[in-house]
């Protein structure tokens, strides 16, 4: 799960951790394509660290800082993010938070490109939340299409 900035105890908590500490594994990716460099580093640490007195975390065992750096021409970008996880440690986190990062951006881009999602203004009530799920539904009706047309067409 990500720790956001609106958890302010546990974000502080793990961030804190994460500097005092070593990680028990650090792992770095780098890839290279569409004109820019990305390099992730991926750092975990135990779960004690961190202080769960009210045992709000139930079967906590890591927590994860991934160091994000991007570089499109001469402009470079960094962003920490932080987890926590029921992963023991040692498993491949990385491995993990990248697939669902791949899903998640290849679903968005696909939303995006078929009902141009990015391009809608709905704020009345749950009108946005309502037609996402109907999008949704809708995109896989058109993948089980078996028509030769691109999404978009169909």
């Amino acid at each position: 799960m990500a720790v956001r900035d609106n958890q302010k105890t546990l974000h502080q908590q793990v961030e804190t951790a994460c500097k005092r500490f070593r990680p028990v594994m650090d792992v770095s990716e780098t890839e290279k394509g569409h004109g820019r460099i990305e390099t992730h580093r991926f750092q975990m640490f135990e779960k004690g660290m961190i202080v769960d007195s009210e045992n709000s975390w139930a079967g906590l065992q890591s927590v994860v800082k991934i160091i994000s750096t991007i570089k499109i021409r001469d402009k470079i970008t960094i962003e920490e993010c932080f987890y926590i996880s029921s992963l023991d440690i040692g498993l491949p986190f990385n491995t993990y938070i990248r697939e669902h990062w791949r899903v998640e951006n290849n679903l968005h881009w696909t939303l995006d490109m078929v009902f141009r999602e990015d391009e809608q203004r709905k704020r009345i009530k749950h009108a946005a939340e309502n037609f996402s799920i109907i999008k949704k539904i809708a995109l896989n009706l058109l993948k089980k299409d078996s028509g030769k047309e691109s999404l978009r067409s169909k």
